[in-house]
Order: structure tokens, then C-alpha cells, then sequence
């Protein structure tokens, strides 16, 4: 029987360690890009491009879980998702968008740049928090926008937040019949970015392409772990070939190829099936050092271009040591941020909960 009981196996463990890698990952590789583009390979794929995959990867297999292992209660439905996930994706993107319009501000008034200028405007604002920077659909001359000012990171939260609301509202109107004339217009608005991104792309080089098809292999991940009988050590080598067989396939500026996809999903499921029978984390040192890289994960992901980009367009330095400092720098900003905004979402969706539904029992946890 599947379970992500830390108290049982290490899954929940190296989901966060692979989240937290995720996001250093971008990280790291923009900062290459910005300051040591030197370093880049010609031949290894572009590692911000690799991370980006992984949390598509886990979000599709986290999120069936969630919903699947939820809905097993009578009184978890749409909204109650719904309320999670705004309090989950909230509690981390207001703050950064104060960081990112304050920074940015600053840099159009030292510099006067105007790439970012052009980004850096309220209605682009607005349109960021209603999540349309990532919007592919029939009304692309009013409803797509790009991301706000130098935060260009924020185009794969458009996406992820339009395939959530897309596939809950799907599966409640499956296991909840009666939520169905609610849902429809739902899954109609929600559903238009999600489908084109099976097998469209974001950009006309091919980046992003088929992000809600590498979503749905971490979301199949989950019903093959209910069945699975895949031991430690064969899980483990399907993991380790998976990955394998991914470094040595990606070209540089070639990572979204859907030919590239199983071999992420592999090595999605080894790791996962490989955790499920043992304990790998023995340590409560090392656990506590993965749970606090893991809880500022998605504030970093969030400012660490625009703090990046100021960085390069004041400062006439680069090299190895504002290289460095970058990273330095994005992960403390992440880290405060992480502080006052993502690490306390359970009790902002428990709070959001009782407002909105004060006669509402249902525990909320995410």
C-alpha cells in the first residue's frame, strides 16, 4: 500500500531533497547563464531546463495523490482543493511579487533598462496574479500576458495553476456527479492551457513544449505505485537508468522532447518506488536540512532571476565570485521570504477555510 507516513519510508523525504534540487537547479543554472555563460555546456542539457521538468514531474504525481487520497473523505471537494491550492501557490507568490516590483523598480531607475520596462507594468501585474502569464487559448489577444517585469520564472506558474483547477475540476465531476454544472465552465476555461500544452510550447524555439504531457507521467506514476511490484534494488536501477539514459540523450537547449520524457519517467519512478520500502534518511540532521531547503524551494524559484538580473544590469562585475554571491543572495531573500509567506500556507488554507466556510469541519493539510 502506497504511503508518503514519514514514520513508514523516506518518499515524502526525497520528494522534498528532489524539490529542493529542482529549485537550486534553476537557480544555479541561471546564475551560469548571467555570469560564467562560459561554463555552459555544448553538450549536457541546460540545467534551469532539467528543474523546471522535475516539478512538473512531481506536481503531476502529488497532485493526483492528493486528490485521489482526499476525495477517500465525504467532505473533501472542489473547493476545499481549491482552497488549498490558492493558500499553497498564494502564501509564496505575494510576497515574491513585492520583492520582484521593488527590485525591479529600482533597477529601471538606476539603469533605465528597458527590456524589463516594457514587463513592468500594473495590468501585467494584475494579470500575474490572476495567473494568465502562461494562458494558451481562445482568447489569446485579451487574456495572454507575459511575466511580470524580469520574473520570467513565473510563466510555468500560469500553466501549473490552469492544470490544477483543470484536472480537480475533471475529477470531481467523476467522483462527485452532483458538482458537474459547477465544473463544466470550469474544466472549459481552466482545460484550454493544459491541452495545449500537451503538445504545444511556450516559445517557438520548443521550451516548455508538452508540460502538461510530462505532468500527466507524474500523475500515471501514482496509480502504478498502488499496483507496483517492483523490488528496492530493480526500483533503483530503473532510476538510475532512467537518469542515465536522460543525461546522455538531452541536448543542450533540447530538454523539452517528448522522446526524453519516459526516461524522466523512469527515474521519477524508481526513486519513488525505491523509498517506498526502506529507509534511506536515517539521520534527523540530514532530514531537517532537506525539510528546510525543501520549504523555501518555491520563493526561490520565484525571485532568484529578478535578483540575478538586477545584479547583471547595475553591476559591471562578473565572474566566479558574483556567480556566488547571486546564488548567496537568492537563497537568503528566498529563505526570508519562505519565512512570512509559503512555510505557514497550511494555516493560511486553514484560516482561508474557516471565512469562507465557517461551518466547515474538514482539516485542511497540503
Amino acid at each position: 500500500m502506497f504511503s508518503l507516513n514519514r514514520s513508514e519510508n523516506d518518499t515524502s523525504v526525497a520528494l522534498d531533497l528532489l524539490r529542493a534540487l529542482a529549485a537550486e537547479m534553476v537557480c544555479v543554472g541561471h546564475a551560469i547563464s548571467f555570469f560564467v555563460p562560459q561554463w555552459r555546456s555544448v553538450r549536457l542539457a541546460y540545467m534551469q531546463n532539467v528543474g523546471v521538468l522535475l516539478f512538473f514531474l512531481i506536481s503531476g504525481f502529488l497532485i493526483t495523490y492528493t486528490l485521489v487520497a482526499r476525495s477517500q473523505n465525504p467532505g473533501y471537494d472542489f473547493r476545499q482543493f481549491l482552497i488549498e491550492r490558492f493558500a499553497r501557490i498564494y502564501s509564496g507568490l505575494i510576497p515574491a511579487l513585492v520583492i520582484i516590483a521593488a527590485i525591479d523598480a529600482i533597477t529601471i531607475y538606476l539603469t533605465g533598462d528597458p527590456v524589463i520596462s516594457r514587463y513592468f507594468t500594473f495590468k501585467t501585474l494584475v494579470a500575474n496574479i490572476f495567473m494568465l502569464e502562461g494562458y494558451r487559448g481562445i482568447l489569446p489577444n485579451l487574456l495572454q500576458w507575459s511575466a511580470f517585469g524580469s520574473a520570467s520564472p513565473l510563466w510555468t506558474l500560469g500553466i501549473e495553476w490552469h492544470i490544477y483547477l483543470f484536472v480537480a475540476s475533471l475529477f470531481f465531476m467523476a467522483v462527485r456527479p452532483k458538482s458537474i454544472p459547477i465544473l463544466i465552465p470550469v474544466a472549459l476555461f481552466f482545460g484550454q492551457t493544459p491541452v495545449y500544452f500537451l503538445f504545444g510550447s511556450y516559445q517557438p524555439d520548443g521550451v516548455g513544449r508538452g508540460l502538461f504531457t510530462l505532468w500527466l507521467c507524474g500523475a500515471l506514476v501514482y496509480p502504478a505505485m498502488r499496483f507496483r511490484v517492483t523490488g528496492f534494488f530493480p526500483a533503483v536501477a530503473l532510476g538510475v537508468g532512467g537518469a542515465a539514459g536522460f543525461i546522455l540523450l538531452a541536448p543542450a537547449g533540447g530538454e523539452y522532447d517528448f522522446r526524453l520524457y519516459p526516461f524522466l519517467m523512469a527515474a521519477f519512478f524508481g526513486l519513488v518506488a525505491a523509498t517506498q520500502s526502506t529507509h534511506l534518511f536515517k539521520s534527523p540532521k540530514v532530514k531537517s536540512s532537506i525539510s528546510f531547503f525543501a520549504d523555501y524551494s518555491f520563493s526561490l524559484y520565484l525571485v532568484h532571476h529578478t535578483i540575478m538580473y538586477a545584479i547583471w544590469t547595475i553591476s559591471p562585475s562578473r565572474g566566479v565570485w558574483v556567480f556566488a554571491i547571486a546564488i548567496l543572495i537568492s537563497n537568503l531573500v528566498a529563505i526570508g521570504l519562505a519565512g512570512i509567506g509559503e512555510k505557514h500556507h497550511r494555516k493560511f488554507a486553514r484560516a482561508l477555510n474557516h471565512r469562507i466556510f465557517p461551518g466547515t469541519r474538514q482539516p485542511l493539510t497540503t
